[in-house]
């Protein structure tokens, strides 16, 4: 485009010289050609502005992170005008599209559409604008281009995704589980032992590595076997590309410790905030969807500060009579500080899954004994950081 307005120019100020030195028909004609060259480009730009229609469409407007969806769109001239030089431009922050690029230029002869087919993939749960982001045209001579937005983009309602892993960072969640059991007192719960069909989620873990068999219980007492999950939903930063990829991990490691739990049938239930406190619980993997779909609709926001769900968690007691606890987030503070501490004063143990890529935002546990960290970064795959 910069040689074609080189080569413009120079013929335009040759034409100059002509008539100053010259003159004549010829000469004026070609003037006055080179002199209406810039007008006519910009009266064609206007005209393909205006009559240049894209449509867009997408399989299914709610989809899953890293789930390849089917995705179309199409470039129509219904004008016996002929568009050249075309570029459509995707949005590529938080979803790619396969088989195409921005450099692509389209040309359509007058009455004539384009139409292309390929797989979308949106990276991070959220909502937010997918496809196509803003169209480029250039005239016929190439001396000028525009860019402009998109009218009709495509508005995407992503879901987290759901992965089954056994690990967590170099934790084993089994192991996990049984360690927080052995530290649970067991006194008095009268056990039997396991007998193939009684319910998983009542075995006696300390009672069953004691007496080297499986041991089932009776009944509970005042011990709770429930494992709980506690969701941070606060909210970090103003930017979509700040706190998009926090919030889709959070909800990741939230989804894929549950369903941990539901597959092993191990009783678990998950706290999140959101105007109070709200407690959901794991069931067995075949109402697990309904699980799933309440965690997708979790609310992250800048109200939902770690003082509210200190103050929030200190009023449920089944929180504190979980037989362990997984902190899920992304930042730490006093008021983080503040709860671990309480829950490590009933001999819990806690096992914090910290969000973040930044060293120094990473929590300072040298007060704290019996607590582990998992560090997850919020752009890994949650299956390569799980060791699987």
């Amino acid at each position: 485009m910069k040689r074609n307005r080189i080569i413009w120019l120079c013929l335009w100020v040759l034409s100059v010289v002509g008539i100053s030195l010259k003159g004549g028909a010829v000469t004026y004609g070609f003037f006055a050609v080179m002199t209406l060259v810039p007008l006519v480009s910009v009266l064609y730009l206007l005209a393909v502005y205006v009559l240049f229609h894209i449509y867009q469409d997408l399989e299914q407007r709610f989809v899953s992170v890293n789930e390849p969806v089917r995705y179309r769109f199409a470039l129509v001239n219904e004008y016996p005008l002929q568009f050249v030089g075309i570029r459509v431009r995707f949005f590529t922050s938080f979803s790619s599209i396969t088989d195409l690029d921005d450099e692509t230029e389209y040309e359509l002869m007058p009455y004539t559409r384009i139409e292309k087919e390929t797989r979308l993939i949106c990276r991070y749960r959220g909502e937010y604008e997918i496809g196509i982001r803003e169209i480029e045209i250039q005239d016929f001579f190439r001396l000028f281009r525009i860019r402009y937005k998109n009218k009709e983009c495509i508005h995407a309602v992503v879901k987290p995704q759901l992965v089954k892993t056994d690990k967590l960072g170099e934790i084993e969640l089994s192991d996990a589980v049984r360690e927080s059991s052995l530290n649970k007192s067991d006194l008095d719960i009268i056990s039997r032992e396991y007998v193939p069909g009684d319910d998983r989620r009542f075995i006696n873990w300390s009672q069953s590595a004691r007496t080297g068999a499986l041991m089932t219980r009776m009944q509970t007492g005042s011990d709770h076997q429930e494992i709980a999950i506690i969701t941070d939903t606060f909210r970090s930063g103003s930017e979509q590309s700040e706190f998009l990829p926090l919030e889709n991990k959070i909800l990741e490691v939230t989804l894929a410790l549950s369903y941990y739990f539901s597959r092993n049938n191990i009783c678990a239930a998950e706290y999140h905030l959101q105007q109070d406190i709200v407690r959901l619980t794991v069931e067995n993997t075949w109402r697990f969807e309904e699980f799933y779909d309440s965690v997708s609709e979790i609310m992250f926001s800048s109200q939902n500060t770690h003082s509210l769900l200190h103050e929030a968690a200190m009023r449920r007691i089944d929180i504190f009579e979980s037989s362990m606890v997984f902190l899920v987030l992304s930042s730490w503070d006093a008021a983080t500080d503040a709860l671990l501490k309480e829950l490590e004063r009933g001999n819990m143990r806690v096992v914090i899954c910290f969000i973040g890529d930044n060293e120094n935002d990473r929590p300072d546990l040298s007060d704290h004994k019996n607590c582990d960290v998992i560090c997850i970064s919020p752009y890994a795959e949650l299956a390569k950081e799980a060791g699987k």
